[in-house]
């Protein structure tokens, strides 16, 4: 597996970003078993996870909480991981444009350097956290990035949630982020708002994986609530609940299930 940090300049946020990129590629197997030909086509395309970080985190926790880089490189896959700071990967009311960065720079920016697939089928969203919530927003806002989205214990139902965040952690920003707090119930800014919007259109909807420890009581109720809105919507949505709670021995196994047996990913046939 090819690991490369990434740093490059961000027209939209004006300054420098950072990411880690994983590519499937270069690998011991794959050298040892691919002939050259095939593992140096200038024409390999991967399929892609983008994968968020929650609050607090930055591109590198996934790798450094999970063992996502071995289930990567066995089935295939292409992981890229943004930084997403403290945004709520949200375009905000006085401040940095975290969602249009990720739409329109910083993906465009990944399948640019790296020989990752640009199809709609090929590409998949997920997060924890606050990067359940981010992965949600990004999924619904822009139906023809992402053919998958996964949920992992993410903070979705937002409006209890910035309670929580200013209640319990003490951050003073979500103003900044959301503005009028009393008007997000129906915007741009509620998952919830963006499913029943996406669903009236014809635009094609992502499948969905939403997943919560069922000791993770602070979001749980917002994980059910996706799950059963999506199935009235008419998504097609997997759900799980078992023992865990808000920490990567949760998700850790989750994003084991979701590479192994739920994204459309082929071992490699070496």
């Amino acid at each position: 597996m090819a690991r490369i940090k990434c740093e490059y300049y961000s027209k939209i946020l004006t300054m420098n970003v950072a990411a880690t990129v994983y590519l499937p590629s270069f690998s011991t197997a794959e050298a040892n078993f691919m002939p050259d030909e095939k593992r140096f086509d200038p024409q390999r395309r991967f399929k892609t996870l983008t994968l968020l970080h929650g609050f607090s985190g930055d591109h590198t926790i996934w790798e450094r909480r999970s063992c996502m880089e071995m289930y990567a490189e066995e089935n295939m896959l292409a992981i890229v991981c943004p930084s997403g700071y403290n945004g709520h990967y949200t375009d905000w009311v006085t401040g940095p444009q975290h969602l249009s960065f990720l739409e329109k720079e910083f993906l465009p920016a990944m399948q640019t350097m790296f020989p990752l697939s640009k199809k709609r089928e090929d590409n998949y969203v997920g997060g924890l956290s606050m990067g359940g919530y981010g992965a949600a927003k990004w999924a619904f806002t822009y139906p023809e990035t992402f053919s998958r989205l996964i949920n992992f214990s993410g903070g979705v139902d937002i409006v209890p949630r910035i309670e929580h965040y200013k209640e319990k952690l003490g951050v003073p920003v979500t103003e900044t982020v959301f503005g009028d707090l009393s008007a997000i119930e129906g915007s741009e800014h509620d998952i919830y708002h963006l499913m029943s919007e996406l669903a009236r259109t014809r635009k094609l909807k992502p499948e969905i994986y939403s997943c919560c420890g069922t000791e993770d009581i602070p979001v749980m109720e917002a994980h059910r609530k996706l799950v059963a809105l999506g199935r009235e919507l008419g998504f097609d949505v997997t759900a799980f609940e078992g023992p865990g709670r808000h920490d990567f021995h949760f998700w850790n196994q989750e994003l084991k299930k979701v590479i192994y047996d739920w994204l459309p990913l082929e071992k490699p046939a070496y």
